[in-house]
């Protein structure tokens, strides 16, 4: 008997620590993708001159930030206090985060959610060495200055509730990412459907004058037969200005201004 319990014991000291440390990485994760989703927003809010909400979830976090955070947390322990090497390291990791991403997006529902085709030096348009070399700054002056702030809120946190906070925020998570991916699997079809009848509809009017504003005029009299977006895949439409689908030569913000007209004309 006292060997067993002795074993227990040994088992629960050993597995505490370890489930203290998943509670802190998983309140980093989260804290850093909210800070990516008040960037983000708040910068194409200010472009926009109307509030944004420029992430991929309905929730106000944006995965890819805490993903690349945590991955270059975890990776620059040993160069920390070697800024030349803690840059290099920074910009290498968020750069193959955001170059897998990329793809992962395109892949998966026909649409590049950023273009940098017109930045110099760039890969496929994913990734760009200019706004790497920018990525790696301001890594470095968030672990200098930020993680510490995020550590201290992380451990007040689990002093405080343990792993409730991180639980919550995670089981939420989880239903916004599997509401938003439902609602997002018929994007691609829908999207190349309304892309293919607007352009359809805009040869119809190339003898006018001005073709790029009557096409939409036109649709104001007429009945169409088009796939409804929801209002997630309207969201996705309006939030990223340089969304560029791949199944359409339409641009996304077309699309997004007929679904709203069809809209409009669907309300009783």
């Amino acid at each position: 008997m006292k060997k067993t319990g002795g074993l227990v014991m040994l088992i629960t000291l050993t597995l505490v620590p370890v489930a203290h440390q998943v509670t802190t990485w998983l309140l980093y994760f989260f804290a850093y993708a909210f800070i990516g989703w008040l960037w983000e927003s708040g910068y194409v809010s200010l472009r926009k001159h109307q509030w944004v909400n420029s992430g991929f979830l309905i929730g106000p976090i944006i995965p890819v930030y805490g993903f690349s955070m945590i991955a270059v947390l975890a990776l620059v322990g040993p160069v920390e206090d070697q800024l030349p090497l803690l840059y290099l390291v920074s910009a290498l990791v968020v750069t193959v985060i955001e170059y897998v991403t990329s793809w992962l997006l395109e892949v998966l529902f026909h649409a590049r959610w950023w273009d940098y085709s017109h930045v110099p030096l760039n890969l496929n348009g994913r990734v760009a060495l200019p706004i790497s070399a920018c990525w790696g700054l301001g890594v470095v002056l968030i672990v200098k200055l930020v993680q510490p702030l995020v550590h201290h809120w992380a451990a007040a946190t689990i002093a405080a509730s343990g792993d409730l906070v991180a639980v919550l925020l995670l089981a939420a998570t989880t239903f916004d990412l599997g509401f938003t991916l439902a609602n997002m699997l018929a994007f691609g079809a829908a999207t190349q459907r309304i892309g293919e009848e607007i352009e359809a509809r805009k040869k119809k009017l190339q003898a006018q004058v001005d073709a790029n504003l009557a096409w939409l005029d036109s649709y104001r009299a007429t009945d169409t037969k088009l796939p409804p977006l929801n209002y997630v895949q309207r969201r996705v439409l309006k939030s990223f200005p340089h969304l560029k689908l791949t199944n359409t030569h339409t641009p996304a913000e077309d699309i997004a201004k007929l679904s709203d007209l069809l809209k409009q004309r669907r309300r009783p």
